[in-house]
């Protein structure tokens, strides 16, 4: 064997972490020296001269798909590069506004000029190689072989899958279990699912259908399922825990019409960033929004300042970073505009306008309810409601629900009588009784719940100088409507996060930026609809209609059940509920899911689907639910889709394997807040990597809900479901009949082109779905073409205005919210706030966290970065070599004062976990004192951390006998390395001992925990 030889093979045991600190030196003589010049031990001295480099998408023999990222929820386009069959590298596509910080190329623009063309993507695409070959993903359906939680499975064919999942029976009689499990046919029943409250739907509705991430796809093909073909109201996402507190205050704000608004990064001269990680995890990703913000601040185009516990990547370049105390970011805001009403910061000539086309007319996208009178006498049986004409004149209550009043020139007139109204002032009228009615307006009661506390309380609760308090607050307000927020998971992701959420969404309408460039936006939208078009693909035969409750409570009243109407008949108001009820949330209330199977309130789940979601680990607090999870009583029949073994699956009965995003999920995305308008298109770029039917179709999520669907019979799947253009009725039978036909709608109403010769062969020679060609017709393949060869349909940024004004954002908002004004909490009966008030996170009890738990002196604050995703990318190579465990990030003040180093191993315990968890201190400026801080996605007990016992398991796994042998799927402790967070979260005595949740929407809380760091020698 030659020395040449031996530095080849010698080589390959260099690591990325290797190769990252290899000298620069060799690396500068690497790109000036050409080959022929180096001697045999120069040249394998370079890396790139031994070891084999990823193919691009100018090499000869690869396949390029254009399509769009899931490697977070941030929609990202990417072109993957496949060789020999495998994926090799993932970079941006240069059509995808999100891969070029809002500014891609003319979507005219023939794609083959574009190959050349480079494209950013972040770390978590480009380690999306080691996430589609994870060795441990599973190939094959796995039924339990144990006790749930115990960890053994053995694999089953697909069609004992389908048979005993839709059926049931006496599943587990061989581990002596001799239960009658119930199967999916067990809910295909109108029958009451509750004899005593018919309102609460039917049995259909004991069908939970539970998702992680999901987007628009695979999303309206299980809701197909769920909600169409079975009938079930409960296929719940996760919102709650991914960032409901923010969207609440969206919510509030516009009337549930929009939940996603953020300040225009290409537009706007100040922006104030309260809770949003804009460098390293928000959405739109940090390729976009961060990269904007980062370029436009280079050029003294933007400033911005951070409101942050933690001193976050963008606090490098921003003008101030006010280190707030965590959950306090309602007080931070409602300090601000105290200051903007006391000191002439909000735009009056803006707020002023009564009606949209006053707002029209001095070029504005919306108007504000702020001059808008609301009947403020609490003996009236309208107190809290709108002043209407009704109210004042004989005229059919019903057919005036809008005619809102205002006050102007000193009369009462409908507010579409004239452009201006007053907007503090509470006055009496006469209502058509005769009788005296005091009314106030919407700014006036906002204002009142303002100056409810001083300046100084407001930077107290807060935790900040009062001179920063009121320095942002006059910054802010100096850049007028070229000033606006952008929010997101810190800024109101705890308890009573929804006022605080509001009061900062309040900021950006205060100063009438809202719905102008540089301002505060909603997204444009999609490009074009997909349900219809030359294809139905919302209505069928037979189609189901849910009805009744969600298990989550979530969009039900309590006053309407059969619960309420008992105990107050027997004498009390009827209140409390057993458990909080959300008639005013935007919902997916993953969190109160688990807590109403738990309960089995208001009824009993028997059958429950998860899809792509672990809440043990990702949900705070979430630890309690192993419980409720192992327990056949309240989960008696348990199916996980999923491409792994993961914490919570661990107790499903039985586990379907999935393709990832790459190799076999279509979809169409769009966009985030703020500003662009478009439509992503995922396409796959592989073959599924899961074994397949004798029929050929890969093992996924919509191959098990059609066999499934087939199997009972249900309407929707089949033959004869698809109603065509032309009156034909079409099949089916695979994901392609149903994603395919979605894209040609999408392509005809959104009047793309034809594709030329090139668009055509593009398509078919690199994209695997052009196997599926024949189910369109030539001329709607064509047109498909055009748009999968570019990714999807895209427009500039230009477009979405026009001059100041945004086209596609919100008629109205509201500074007093009518429908929140009238629901109460169903809990204590007492009425929520119309308006903004202050509110610091609770319990269900009312008591405030930070005084019930002040033994602990540290507040638990957690972030995401910049390399990781939520859960599931300890599977992600590059990432865990660069960074292989967190840490428990600690200020250098409180080191000094508990007696804490670096290094030190340390047990962080919290009021609900007295056990704790173990971890390691770093010192570091950067977390506010009083905090500590880690980084989610480390601390893993599955996901391949640990070894399970599953029989012919070396068959089960992709790796194979690389991660298995014999029975067994070997664990790797480096993929459980580090400390999650969430398993020291504080739990609520008053609600079961389940997590934190906000009683209003159902808000998780993230920021409220409080814990102990104790010294320890335990590693």
């Amino acid at each position: 064997m030659t020395d040449s030889t031996n530095t080849k093979k010698n080589s390959h045991k260099l690591n990325r972490r290797d190769f990252l600190q290899a000298s620069s030196a060799t690396l500068v003589a690497a790109n000036l020296v050409t080959p022929a010049t180096l001697s045999a031990q120069t040249r394998n001295d370079i890396p790139q001269h031994h070891l084999d480099t990823a193919a691009c998408q100018l090499d000869p023999n690869v396949k390029i798909v254009h399509s769009v990222c899931l490697g977070c929820n941030a929609r990202c386009g990417n072109r993957q590069i496949v060789r020999n069959n495998r994926l090799e590298k993932i970079s941006g596509n240069p059509f995808h506004p999100y891969n070029s910080m809002g500014t891609p190329v003319d979507y005219a623009t023939p794609v083959r000029d574009t190959l050349k063309m480079s494209s950013p993507v972040c770390g978590k695409a480009h380690d999306a190689v080691n996430y589609v070959y994870n060795e441990r993903r599973l190939l094959r359906p796995l039924k339990r072989a144990g006790a749930r939680g115990e960890g053994k499975f053995e694999p089953i064919s697909w069609e004992q899958l389908i048979t005993e999942v839709a059926q049931g029976g006496k599943l587990f009689a061989h581990l002596g279990e001799n239960r009658n499990v119930p199967g999916l046919n067990a809910c295909l029943s109108d029958l009451p699912i509750d004899n005593n409250d018919p309102g609460l739907g039917s049995r259909r509705n004991s069908f939970v259908y539970m998702t992680g991430r999901l987007q628009s796809g695979r999303k309206e093909f299980i809701d197909r399922f769920v909600k169409s073909a079975v009938g079930s109201i409960n296929r719940i996402g996760h919102t709650d825990i991914c960032g409901l507190g923010f969207r609440m205050g969206n919510y509030t704000m516009t009337e549930g019409k929009q939940v996603e608004l953020k300040a225009d990064p290409w537009g706007a001269e100040y922006i104030l960033v309260f809770g949003a990680n804009i460098y390293e995890a928000l959405q739109p990703g940090l390729n976009t929004y961060g990269a904007a913000m980062a370029k436009r601040s280079s050029e003294k185009k933007v400033k911005f300042t951070i409101v942050d516990p933690r001193a976050q990547n963008g606090s490098v370049h921003a003008e101030e970073w006010i280190a707030i105390l965590p959950g306090q970011d309602g007080a931070f805001a409602m300090g601000m505009i105290r200051w903007m009403l006391e000191n002439n910061g909000c735009n009056t000539a803006f707020l002023q306008l009564s009606n949209h086309q006053a707002a029209l007319d001095k070029g504005h996208s919306c108007y504000s309810n702020a001059s808008h009178l609301v009947i403020d006498d609490s003996n009236h049986p309208d107190h809290g409601k709108f002043l209407r004409l009704y109210h004042l004149q004989q005229t059919s209550a019903e057919q005036d629900t809008n005619s809102y009043m205002i006050t102007s020139a000193g009369e009462i007139v409908p507010f579409t009588t004239t452009s201006t109204g007053q907007l503090d002032a509470t006055l009496t009228v006469t209502d058509k009784n005769g009788n005296p009615l005091t009314v106030t307006t919407s700014f006036a009661l906002m204002k009142k719940g303002v100056l409810a506390h001083s300046l100084v309380d407001y930077a107290e609760m807060a935790g900040v100088p009062l001179e920063q308090l009121t320095r942002t607050a006059r910054e802010f307000s100096a850049h007028g409507q070229k000033a606006a927020v952008c929010q997101y998971h810190g800024a109101g992701n705890y308890c009573n996060g929804t006022y605080a959420a509001y009061a900062v969404a309040m900021l950006s309408t205060l100063v009438g930026s809202i719905g102008l460039k540089g301002g505060y936006l909603t997204s444009g939208g999609a490009s074009a609809p997909w349900k219809k078009g030359h294809y139905d693909l919302k209505k069928f035969p037979g189609q189901k209609k849910p009805q009744g409750v969600k298990i989550s409570r979530e969009g039900g009243k309590y006053e309407s059940t059969t619960e309420f109407s008992r105990k107050k008949q027997g004498g009390g108001t009827g209140y409390p509920a057993k458990r909080p009820w959300f008639p005013f949330t935007k919902g997916g209330l993953s969190v109160e899911t688990l807590s109403g199977i738990d309960a089995q309130y208001p009824y009993g789940c028997q059958v429950l689907f998860t899809y792509f979601y672990n809440p043990i680990y990702s949900t705070p607090g979430g630890y309690r639910f192993t419980e409720t999870l192992a327990d056949s009583d309240s989960v008696p029949l348990h199916v996980s889709i999923d491409v792994g073994i993961n914490e919570s699956n661990i107790y499903a009965d039985y586990i379907v394997p999935d393709v990832t995003y790459l190799e076999g999920q279509y979809g169409w995305l769009t966009p985030h807040a703020p500003a662009l308008k478009f439509t992503g298109v995922r396409a796959p770029c592989l073959e599924p990597l899961t074994e397949k039917t004798k029929d050929n179709r890969p093992y996924c999520m919509e191959t098990f809900l059609i066999d499934l669907a087939l199997t009972l019979d249900l309407p929707g799947f089949g033959k004869k479901v698809i109603p065509a253009k032309d009156g034909s009725m079409l099949p089916l039978f695979k994901a392609e009949d149903f994603y395919l036909r979605a894209y040609a709608n999408i392509a005809a109403n959104a009047k793309v082109p034809q594709g030329d010769t090139y668009d055509v062969s593009f398509v078919e020679n690199n994209y695997p779905l052009a196997a599926f060609r024949s189910l369109l017709s030539a001329q709607e393949w064509q047109q498909l073409c055009y748009m999968l060869a570019r990714g999807g349909v895209f427009t500039p940024y230009e477009t979405v205005f026009s001059g100041e004004r945004f086209l596609h954002g919100i008629s109205r908002v509201v500074l007093y919210n009518e429908t929140l004004a009238s629901t109460r909490n169903s809990l204590s009966g007492e009425r929520f706030s119309g308006t903004l008030i202050y509110q610091p996170p609770q319990d269900a009890a009312g008591q405030t966290l930070a005084e019930v738990d002040k033994e602990y002196p540290f507040t638990i604050i957690t972030y995401k970065m910049n390399v990781h995703t939520q859960s599931r990318t300890n599977c992600h190579k590059y990432a865990m070599e660069i960074f292989p465990e967190n840490f428990i990030q600690v200020n250098s003040s409180d080191a000094v004062a508990f007696g804490f180093q670096s290094g030190d191993t340390v047990r962080l315990v919290s009021a609900s976990n007295s056990e704790g968890i173990i971890g390691k201190v770093v010192l570091s400026e950067l977390v506010r004192p009083g905090c500590v801080a880690l980084s989610f996605h480390y601390g893993h007990s599955q996901s391949g951390a640990s070894t399970v016992t599953v029989a012919r398991a070396k068959e089960v796994f992709l790796g194979g006998d690389k991660v298995a042998d014999k029975g067994f799927l070997y664990g790797d402790p480096a993929l459980g390395s580090g400390t999650n967070p969430n398993m020291v979260s504080r739990l609520d005595p008053h609600l079961d001992n389940t997590p934190l949740i906000d009683t209003l929407a159902g808000i998780p809380d993230f920021s409220s925990t409080r814990v102990k760091l104790i010294k320890t020698d335990q590693s």
